[in-house]
C-alpha cells in the first residue's frame, strides 16, 4: 500500500494508535486498524527531540496536510488562524500576522515617545493610510485586545474539550465564530 497521509495509521510503542482518516486515536482492536496492521501499512509514531513519542511530534507530521492529532490541536490552530486573520480598526484593515504585530509594536513605541509621530501605513488590503500617533495607539490597543480575545476564547474551548462539552471540530469552529 502506498503512503497516503490522509488515510494512514501511526503506532506508538505504548500501544496508542492514531488514524489520520478519523483524525483520532482508535482502539487497538479497531477493525480497519487490524487490517492495516496485518498488511504492514502503518508507521511508527514519530519521536520528539528527546526521543519521546508525543502528540506534538505526531502533530508536526500531520500539520502540512491540515490534519490534527486531537481536538486540542485543532482548537490551537483555530485560535491561531483567528489571531492572524486580521481586524478592522476605525475603517483601516489591519493585518495581525506576527510580522505585522511587530511593526505595530514598533510604531506604538515611536508614537508613545513622540506625540507628533506619523507615517503612511500599508493596510492589510494594500491601501496606503496616513496614520498619526493617536491612530497607531488605537490600532495597537485594538490588536492587543484582539489577541487577548483569541486566547480567552481558546481557554474556554479547551475547558469545554477537557470537560467533554465540545466533542467535534464543528463545535470548535462555532465557538471561535461566536
Amino acid at each position: 500500500m502506498r503512503y497516503n497521509p490522509l488515510d494512514w495509521y501511526w503506532l506508538a510503542d505504548d500501544g496508542r494508535v492514531y488514524s489520520s482518516a478519523q483524525q483520532a486515536r482508535v482502539p487497538d482492536d479497531d477493525a480497519a486498524w487490524l487490517v492495516r496492521q496485518g498488511s504492514g501499512a502503518w508507521t511508527p509514531w514519530p519521536r520528539d527531540e528527546a526521543g519521546e513519542q508525543t502528540d506534538a511530534a505526531l502533530q508536526w507530521v500531520l500539520a502540512p496536510y491540515g490534519l490534527f492529532v486531537d481536538l486540542l490541536a485543532y482548537a490551537a490552530d483555530a485560535r491561531w488562524r483567528r489571531e492572524v486573520g486580521g481586524i478592522t480598526v476605525a475603517g483601516v484593515s489591519v493585518a495581525t500576522d506576527d510580522r505585522s504585530k511587530q511593526m505595530i509594536i514598533g510604531a506604538r513605541i515611536a508614537a508613545d515617545a513622540d506625540s507628533n509621530w506619523s507615517t503612511s501605513w500599508v493596510a492589510a488590503d494594500g491601501s496606503i493610510v496616513p496614520v498619526n500617533a493617536t491612530t497607531i495607539i488605537a490600532i495597537s490597543d485594538a490588536v492587543q485586545a484582539h489577541v487577548n480575545d483569541c486566547f480567552t476564547a481558546y481557554a474556554l474551548v479547551k475547558a469545554d474539550i477537557d470537560s467533554g462539552e465540545i466533542t467535534t471540530i464543528a463545535e470548535i469552529d462555532a465557538a471561535f465564530a461566536a
